[in-house]
Parts: C-alpha cells; sequence; structure tokens
C-alpha cells in the first residue's frame, strides 16, 4: 500500500509541479514524502523512480503527438543519435534515476527519526 501511495504522490507532484519548479526542488519534495510515508528502501526507491519515469516518458510522447514538431529530430540530430525516441528514452531514463534517488534519499532520512527495535 506504500508503495502505491508513494508511486501515486511522486507522479502527480512531478506532473502538478514540474513545469513549475526546478527538478531539485521536486526531488527534495519527492524526498520529504517518502520520509512521511516511509516503508522499505528498495520500494520506495523503485516508488519514486518508476512515479518520475512514468510523467518523464509520457510528457515528452504526448507533446511530441500533439504538435508535430520536427524539432525533436533535430536536436536528436544535434546530439548525434538517431531519432527521438533515444531522446525521450534518455529523459525517462534521468526521471528515474533523480525520481528513485530522490525518494531514496527521504526514506533513509525518515529512518534516522524511528525508534529502533530492541533486539534480543
Amino acid at each position: 500500500m506504500k508503495f502505491i501511495i508513494l508511486f501515486i504522490a511522486t507522479g502527480l507532484l512531478a506532473l502538478a509541479l514540474g513545469p513549475l519548479l526546478p527538478f531539485w526542488v521536486l526531488m527534495l519534495s519527492t524526498a520529504a514524502i517518502a520520509a512521511l510515508v516511509g516503508g522499505k528502501r528498495f520500494y520506495s526507491f523503485l516508488a519514486g523512480a518508476m512515479g518520475w519515469g512514468t510523467v518523464w516518458l509520457l510528457v515528452p510522447l504526448r507533446i511530441v503527438q500533439a504538435t508535430g514538431s520536427d524539432l525533436p529530430e533535430k536536436i536528436a540530430g544535434i546530439m548525434g543519435v538517431p531519432n527521438e525516441n533515444f531522446l525521450i528514452a534518455a529523459t525517462a531514463l534521468l526521471g528515474f534515476l533523480v525520481g528513485g534517488l530522490g525518494a531514496l534519499t527521504g526514506n533513509l532520512f525518515g529512518k534516522l527519526f524511528e525508534k529502533a527495535k530492541d533486539r534480543y
């Protein structure tokens, strides 16, 4: 359940505030959400990564589909990649990593303040 909450919250955060705020502010916001939600480290990383990665994949695809512009193809040519799909995939991979690392950082920060269990 925590995975789904974090996935939806980070995805909505990236979608709603992504055009308005720099990525590092969104990363800190993702960290705050992950610290509040808690859970296991791997699932926190995966939920944040999938939330951001999905948004950073679907938004450029929608923009390219809606505008029909050849600008992404020209930029891909300047960067030396075969077509704009590689450019969109690189954007999604970057969003995946930034969102996942932000969520993992927040999760680990939240664990600093949890009370340790007694182990006998």
